[in-house]
């Protein structure tokens, strides 16, 4: 059995224009039973918005919790609130914007894993380093 609690894990934050916090939660290279996805947390602060990017072999899906905001995906525009859920497959072009007045908390899924492995290593860079 894995057990993460979220708020232990420290995350790695973005400077502006495209400040946030991402955080790997689970993956097959922090939990060597897990295999087929990778789960994390991404916190934008009101105002902020994620860079424009795509992962091309790997699916990614977003559970919003907190706070309000808008994501594009190939042109694409919807709202975001908490309860929902989005979808992206790969090679789909996408960035999330928080449009309200507290931060937007979503948790994200890589479906095959992969794209996470650059964020563990800025996280465990930014570890080192305090």
């Amino acid at each position: 059995m894995n057990i993460v609690k979220t708020w232990e894990i420290k995350g790695y934050k973005v400077k502006p224009p495209y400040e946030r916090i991402l955080k790997v939660l689970i993956s097959p290279l922090t939990h060597k039973e897990v295999k087929g996805l990778a789960i994390g947390m991404v916190i934008i602060p009101p105002g902020s918005k994620s860079n424009k990017h795509k992962h091309e072999k790997s699916e990614e899906y977003w559970i919003i919790v907190d706070g309000r905001g808008e994501i594009e995906i190939n042109g694409e525009k919807a709202k975001l609130e908490p309860g929902i859920i989005v979808h992206a497959p790969p090679g789909a072009t996408h960035q999330l914007f928080n449009t309200g007045e507290e931060p937007l908390k979503a948790y994200y899924i890589f479906v095959p894993p992969g794209p996470e492995e650059e964020t563990l290593r800025k996280m465990k860079s930014k570890n080192k380093n305090e």
